[in-house]
C-alpha cells in the first residue's frame, strides 16, 4: 500500500523559497514522497505568481489562513529573520512540523519561545543549516569524531565577502528585519559548523567588535570606502570578529566581513586544531574546494588531501530529504532546536559584547534587563506583523 505523502506548506516566496538550486519549493518537487500544497506571502501578487510557475494549488497572505483551510504536515518558513520566531511558534501550536531558515530567531528569549513550542506541541522543529549535508563537510566531521586530530582546542571559521554587499534596499541589510548583517547571514552558519565540530560544548565568554561604514557600492565608483562611520549606508554591520571560550578550554574565533579587499571571491574556511593533529576546509566561491587533515587514523600517521566527490544532490535538497524523513519517522534529526538556540545565544552574546566593548560571561546570570538593542523588534512579534511573509 502507497504511504501517503508528506504534504507541505511554504511561508514567504523570495529567492531561498524559489531559487532553482537552493530554493525549498524546487528541492521538495524534486522529491518522491512530498507534495507542495499551499504557499503564504503578503504580496498576493508574486505569492499567485509562483503558485502559478510551480504548479500549487493553494495561495494565502496570511500563514494563519493556509494552517486553516489546508491540511498540512509540516512548512517551510522562509521569511524574513525578524518573523521566523512568531511564525514558527504558531505553526507548532497548531501541530504543523517546522523547518525554519537561519537564524532560527533573532534573540535567545524567542528561540527558547519555539523550543518549548515544539516540545508542548510533540512537533519536529528543524533549523536550516544545510552546510552540514555538504561532502566535505561530512566528510571532516567523521574524521573529528573518529579521532583523527585529537581533542579539538581550536576552531577557526571566517566567510568573507569579497565586497558584495546585499543591496542597499534589501531586507538583509535592515536592522528592524534581519536583526543585524554578516553575523546574522553567514556568521551563524560558520558558528553552527564550528560548534558542530566541538560537540556543542557549554559557552563560558564571548567578546565582540563590529565594523560599520565600511563601504558603499555605487555604479560610478565600486567598492567606494566610507571613512566616517555614522555614514554608513544602512544600520548593520560590515564586518565582525568573535572569541568564544567554552568550559573544555576549546575555543572558537568568528570572522565574518560583506567587505573584505583580500581576495576577488568569497573566502570560506574551518580551520581546526587538535591535541593530535590539525584540518583545513577551504571552500573559496568560484574556486576549487580544499580539505587537508594532519593527524592519525587506524594507528597511522597521515598528512591527506583527499579528493571529495562533488555530489549530484545539492545540499539544500539533501537537508530537505533529511527533514521529510525526520518528520515520517525514518530518521533522527541531525540539527536540534537546542543546536539553534546556543547559536542565537553566542551571536547575540556577540552583538552585546561589542555594544558594551567587555566581556560576555555566559556562564553567570545576565545582570541586563531586556533584549539587547541589536536584536530587531523590541516587543514579541505581533500577528500584525507576522503576516509580513515576504522572504
Amino acid at each position: 500500500m502507497a504511504t501517503r505523502k508528506l504534504r507541505v506548506g511554504v511561508i514567504g516566496v523570495g529567492a531561498i523559497a524559489t531559487d532553482d538550486v537552493h530554493g525549498h519549493i524546487p528541492n521538495y518537487l524534486r522529491l518522491p514522497d512530498v507534495e507542495v500544497v499551499a504557499l503564504s506571502d503578503v504580496n498576493g501578487r508574486r505569492a499567485r505568481y509562483v503558485a502559478d510557475r510551480f504548479d500549487i494549488p493553494h495561495v494565502f497572505t496570511h500563514y494563519r489562513d493556509m494552517l486553516a483551510y489546508t491540511e498540512l504536515d509540516a512548512v517551510s518558513i522562509c521569511t524574513p529573520n525578524y518573523l521566523h520566531a512568531a511564525i514558527a511558534v504558531g505553526c507548532l501550536q497548531n501541530g504543523v512540523h517546522v523547518l525554519v531558515e537561519k537564524p532560527m530567531a533573532l534573540t535567545a528569549a524567542d528561540a527558547r519561545r519555539m523550543v518549548e513550542a515544539a516540545r508542548a506541541a510533540g512537533r519536529i522543529l528543524f533549523i536550516g543549516m544545510n552546510n552540514r549535508f555538504r561532502n566535505d563537510v561530512r566528510a571532516l566531521k567523521l574524521m573529528v569524531s573518529q579521532g583523527a586530530i585529537g581533542d579539538v582546542y581550536h576552531v577557526r571559521a571566517s566567510w568573507l565577502r569579497a565586497t558584495r554587499q546585499p543591496q542597499i534596499a534589501s531586507w538583509f541589510t535592515s536592522k528592524a528585519q534581519a536583526g543585524g548583517g554578516p553575523l546574522w547571514d553567514t556568521g551563524i552558519v560558520m558558528l553552527d559548523l564550528a560548534l558542530w565540530m566541538l560537540d556543542f560544548p557549554a559557552p563560558e565568554a564571548v567578546f565582540g567588535v563590529l565594523f560599520t561604514g565600511l563601504s558603499e557600492v555605487t555604479d560610478e565608483e565600486p567598492g567606494a570606502l566610507i571613512a566616517p562611520m555614522e555614514q554608513s549606508p544602512y544600520p548593520v554591520e560590515d564586518a565582525a570578529t568573535a572569541l568564544i571560550r567554552f568550559a573544555t578550554g576549546a575555543a572558537i574565533r568568528l570572522e565574518v566581513s560583506w567587505a573584505s579587499r583580500l581576495e576577488d571571491v568569497d573566502e570560506i574556511s574551518l580551520c581546526l586544531e587538535g591535541a593530535r593533529g590539525a584540518a583545513e576546509l577551504r571552500n573559496p566561491v568560484g574556486g576549487r574546494k580544499v580539505l587537508r587533515v594532519r593527524g592519525e587514523l587506524f594507528g597511522t600517521r597521515m598528512d591527506l588531501e583527499p579528493h571529495i566527490m562533488e555530489s549530484e544532490e545539492p545540499s539544500h535538497l539533501r537537508e530537505l530529504q533529511h527533514f521529510v524523513d525526520v518528520c515520517l519517522g525514518r530518521e533522527a534529526p541531525l540539527v536540534t532546536p537546542e543546536e539553534g538556540l546556543m547559536g542565537v545565544q553566542l551571536i547575540e552574546a556577540i552583538y552585546r559584547s561589542a555594544a558594551d566593548a567587555t566581556l560576555v560571561r555566559l556562564d553567570e546570570p545576565a545582570s541586563h534587563g531586556g533584549p539587547p538593542a541589536h536584536s530587531g523588534p523590541e516587543a514579541p512579534i505581533s500577528e500584525e506583523s507576522a503576516s509580513v511573509a515576504g522572504g
